[in-house]
């Protein structure tokens, strides 16, 4: 399981491009970073399948220590998780995190058209009035996605360039 990036196209910063070419290996109650085109986010791995393809991961709630301001020498806490649960996946070579949402059901949404968020049927999918739509058989369905992240197993590096 080797991870490359390409200079230029997956990354800005010579640092990240050079730790985005690794074959490093998840395990459990490390660190691992998630690499950005100069940025990184500190996570930590909370379970790993028995092949190493599925880890589960959750992001570090950073906090920084030291009295540097804007500048590269950052140091930071990693002490507080995040409560929620990510999951990281090796498919067609390459790390991919799993997204899910949910989406209308294309039946459903024929029939309630256009100006679906006012009709009644739309209450019982968004019942909270905050647009987040709920699991509704027959009318709603769980879709997934995968993206492609570059990360580095077994260190936690936070990082933010305010460069940018």
């Amino acid at each position: 399981m080797k991870q490359t990036s390409k200079a230029g196209k997956t990354t800005g910063s010579l640092f990240n491009y050079l730790m985005g070419n690794n074959s490093t290996i998840p395990v459990v109650g490390k660190g691992a970073t998630m690499l950005y085109w100069t940025d990184r986010d500190a996570y930590q791995v909370m379970s790993v399948s028995d092949d190493l393809k599925t880890v589960v991961v959750k992001k570090c709630i950073a906090e920084r220590i030291d009295n540097n301001g804007m500048s590269e020498s950052q140091k930071y806490d990693y002490s507080k998780l995040s409560p929620i649960e990510e999951t990281i996946v090796w498919k067609w070579n390459a790390w991919r995190l799993i997204n899910k949402k949910i989406m209308f059901t294309t039946e459903y949404a024929k029939t309630i058209g256009d100006g679906w968020f006012n009709t009644p049927e739309s209450k019982l999918c968004f019942p909270d009035g905050k647009g987040e739509l709920v699991l509704i058989e027959g009318k709603t369905h769980v879709v997934t996605s995968y993206s492609k992240v570059n990360i580095l197993w077994g260190t936690q590096r936070e990082y933010y360039d305010y460069s940018f």
